[in-house]
């Protein structure tokens, strides 16, 4: 892995902690969206949602989600950088998220984020993002 500026390593981060922050305000589809590269994959496979391409499609996606959800936090932590190539990056964090459901219904979510990131002229964005459970929800 090429030597990362820590200028670099921080905004990633920044990146990162952004897209928790901006799911767990609820209801700005386009502000989630717009932490996206305009061809962007939000892949959440790995939790049975399917796989998103596009800011408009990842729009749509959190449009429905965010219709259902009556709160949400997420706290992330051990955030890694795995590679970084100059325009190029990808970083991992585990996240520990609690969505309540207009239903009622409470989610405990332990998940793997992988953050592949780009640098664009307007900052760091999400390339592709890919969650993998690490504990089964309840």
């Amino acid at each position: 892995m090429t030597d990362c500026p820590i200028e670099d390593r921080l905004a990633i981060e920044d990146l990162a902690v952004a897209y928790a922050y901006a799911v767990d305000a609820i209801g700005d589809s386009d502000g989630v969206a717009n932490l996206f590269t305009e061809d962007g994959v939000y892949d959440v496979s790995g939790f049975g949602l399917g796989e998103f391409a596009g800011r408009e499609a990842i729009r749509t996606f959190f449009d429905g989600a965010f219709a259902a959800m009556a709160s949400n936090a997420h706290m992330l932590s051990n955030f890694r950088l795995a590679d970084f190539s100059g325009n190029t990056a990808t970083a991992e964090a585990y996240m520990h998220a609690y969505s309540l459901g207009k239903d009622g219904k409470l989610l405990d979510l332990k998940a793997l984020y992988r953050f592949d990131v780009a640098r664009t002229p307007d900052g760091w964005k999400i390339a592709r993002f890919a969650m993998r459970l690490l504990i089964p929800p309840a």
